[in-house]
């Protein structure tokens, strides 16, 4: 089936997903996967119709680099073997070249963005009137800055937000945070939000002074202050909880794990890797604490292993699962 005909049927995938495909295409030119490889790789395709999609995508790529004669081939593609964030670019470029393309655009302008993070990737930014911007793993901003609004759209992902002070005699306009699901307006303050992927809901953490915020529906605000936690959707604003940590443990590199389950750890982690990794259900009720670095995730299943009745199951680098020992 022409592949134009078949992103008019499917739904986007995701940035991971993308990702993840380029991941599997740059592996697969450089050599014949191992029949374990080729395991965790049949069972990444059929994940979901978005996975497949993708994949169609990269094969689509190929063809197009295959079909390029060797000796023009570094003059069209720069190289003739794509790196990972080369082919994720070039497979983002083929979803949009295609009849629907509108669609898709609207859908996933992350690859536009002004600001943007890989899966695993955290990057700081200084903003031109001096406030801080930290993006977390597959996270993508829009700035709009100018005389009367400063304002942060955030696409995917999560930020952090540290508002800089007006000079003495200055003022700044507001400083908002716009989501698919509503507006945050900061009151001086430190706080991040979270867009989640999988569901239209944002949360919003305050480390210092308050925010106020706007479901997309309502005209209403409600006030967050320092040291309390909230989920809001486009309709309303969900129950308000105390922080279990005063700051952001990911702009560290952590995850600090306090009686936490087994599954809601490995969902945590797997944020911050490539592929697949995930927790049987028989396991996931294990609770632990610990402190994980995020810049090294193998060894924090490791260390999972070794204190939990549990195995790392490593079908390939790219197929992980946690299970019964």
């Amino acid at each position: 089936m022409p592949a134009r005909t078949r992103l008019k049927t499917m739904h986007k995938p995701s940035r991971k997903i993308m990702e993840e495909a380029a991941e599997w295409l740059t592996i697969m030119q450089d050599t014949s996967l191992t029949p374990s490889e080729q395991t965790a790789f049949n069972n990444w395709r059929t994940l979901s119709p978005q996975h497949e999609q993708a994949w169609l995508t990269a094969q689509d790529l190929m063809g197009m680099i295959d079909a390029v004669p060797a000796e023009v081939g570094k003059t069209i593609w720069g190289r003739k073997r794509l790196d990972r964030r080369s082919a994720f670019k070039a497979l983002a470029t083929l979803l949009f070249i295609a009849p629907g393309a509108k669609i898709l655009w609207d859908e996933w302008p992350s690859l536009s963005a002004d600001y943007k993070t890989s899966v695993g990737e955290t990057q700081k930014i200084t903003l031109t009137d001096g406030s801080r911007l930290y993006l977390n793993t597959a996270s993508s901003v829009n700035v709009t800055f100018n005389a009367t609004q400063r304002v942060l759209h955030l696409i995917e992902g999560e930020i952090l937000v540290e508002t800089a002070k007006a000079k003495s005699g200055k003022s700044f306009p507001p400083f908002v945070v716009q989501t698919k699901s509503g507006r945050i307006r900061a009151l001086g303050t430190r706080f991040s939000v979270r867009q989640f992927e999988d569901r239209e809901e944002v949360r919003v953490n305050v480390y210092e002074h308050g925010v106020a915020i706007t479901p997309a529906s309502q005209v209403t605000e409600t006030r967050l202050n320092k040291g309390n936690t909230l989920t809001f959707n486009s309709n309303k604003t969900m129950k308000l909880t105390t922080l279990d940590h005063p700051t952001p443990l990911w702009v560290s590199g952590q995850i600090i794990s306090d009686n936490m389950k087994l599954g809601d750890l490995i969902a945590e982690i797997s944020r911050y890797r490539m592929g697949v990794l995930r927790c049987d259900p028989a396991v996931s009720h294990h609770r632990i604490s610990g402190v994980f670095q995020l810049s090294n995730t193998d060894v924090a299943l490791n260390v999972i292993a070794s204190t939990l009745p549990v195995r790392v199951s490593r079908l390939s680098p790219y197929w992980i699962s946690i299970v019964e020992k």
